[in-house]
């Protein structure tokens, strides 16, 4: 896979969204106490959104039919009253979700792709600023009309629930590297800032526990190997790892986590919606989980600055649909080939050979 190691703008401040997390706290407290449950999820914000506006190409991969497609969005918003449009998604997930097996697999899209946006204007930019101009419905018409994708629903979280629920959980045991830790110290005293939320340091390499500041911190790691996508790489293991530890919880840590986090998540799921989802997670696995655009050029723009292209969008869309529908040689619509055009024209960057290699968390 040809990827450049070109260094990328660390200014950004980063989230991470983890609907799994949140599905799986409904579940295992409606296990117990349904009536409760529903008291719980009245400090969820739910918006309401059209699924006829979600702009899905026709003629997209049938396949999916059998899939619930949904995206998570991790915001950079200091408060629970921004959660909307105004805000970069700088964590951008999407989970699809096996409806027989119901196996769940994560594909990071790189927040500095360059997509077109779906608002008829035609114009091209990085895929974090579609949540900016539109919020999340632009978000995922952008991502559905690119990818040829039926997303459908979305999730929203910011830094404070990410952090509140890895302190809930007790923390994580990360691998930390050498190169890792001048920049994870510099985003703890960050990540303080945003939260308030006090935290030492971190001194030392190797495996070990951090703490809920320290853990996003981590996360957020962008200027060390492949930039924005080592960082997702990141932002994986500590998903998959935050996963792992919920399904041992005990009633109170899951309680502790849903008062922390359900006023910080903005969803279009509704409670409904949330509590029929709950009925089956007992059953759902977590599996394999990639970065989107698989073979990835880091490139500039003299007016949008650092840049990923895919190369190309149509090979890389067919790979994704390979990856998460089990679809063999698909053919992207016409609406993603002409972007793909677009995209071409603009970077120079053609087409190249991907490479569907599934990131292992460690």
């Amino acid at each position: 896979m040809s990827k450049s190691k070109k260094g990328m703008s660390a200014n950004a401040k980063w989230g991470i969204a983890f609907l799994i997390e949140v599905i799986m706290i409904v579940l295992l407290v409606v296990a117990y106490v349904s009536i409760y449950v529903g008291d719980k999820l009245e400090k969820v914000q739910i918006l309401d959104i059209k699924k006829e506006d979600l702009a899905i190409n026709e003629g997209a991969n049938e396949a999916q039919k059998g899939y619930t497609t949904i995206a998570l969005f991790g915001i950079d918003a200091r408060s629970t009253t921004s959660m909307a449009e105004g805000n970069r998604s700088d964590s951008i997930i999407i989970a699809s979700i096996n409806n027989d097996t119901k196996e769940v697999k994560l594909v990071s899209v790189y927040r500095d792709t360059l997509l077109e946006l779906a608002d008829g204007s035609g114009l091209t930019t990085k895929i974090t600023h579609a949540y900016a101009y539109g919020g999340p419905e632009l978000a995922i018409k952008t991502l559905n009309a690119n990818l040829d994708l039926e997303i459908t629903d979305f999730v929203t979280v910011n830094f404070l629930a990410l952090t509140q629920a890895i302190d809930d959980l007790g923390g994580l045991v990360i691998d930390v590297h050498d190169n890792e830790l001048p920049i994870l110290n510099l985003a703890i005293t960050e990540q303080i800032e945003v939260t308030g939320i006090p935290s030492d340091g971190v001194f030392t390499s190797g495996e070990q526990l951090l703490n809920g500041t320290q853990a996003t911190a981590y996360a957020r790691i962008r200027s060390t190997d492949q930039g924005d996508i080592t960082r997702t790489e990141r932002q994986r293991d500590v998903l998959a790892k935050m996963i792992a530890k919920a399904k041992k919880s005990d009633l109170q840590t899951i309680n502790n986590i849903i008062d922390h986090v359900f006023p910080n998540v903005y969803t279009s799921i509704s409670k409904k919606e949330l509590l029929d989802l709950a009925k089956n997670l007992v059953n759902y696995e977590l599996g394999d989980t990639i970065g989107f655009p698989m073979t990835p050029v880091v490139t500039s723009s003299p007016n949008k600055g650092s840049i990923i292209a895919p190369a190309d969008l149509i090979t890389n869309v067919s790979a994704l649909h390979e990856f998460l529908f089990g679809t063999e040689n698909y053919t992207p619509t016409s609406g993603v080939q002409r972007i793909s055009g677009v995209i071409t024209s603009e970077t120079g960057v053609g087409a190249q050979q991907v490479d569907i290699k599934p990131y292992v968390a460690q």
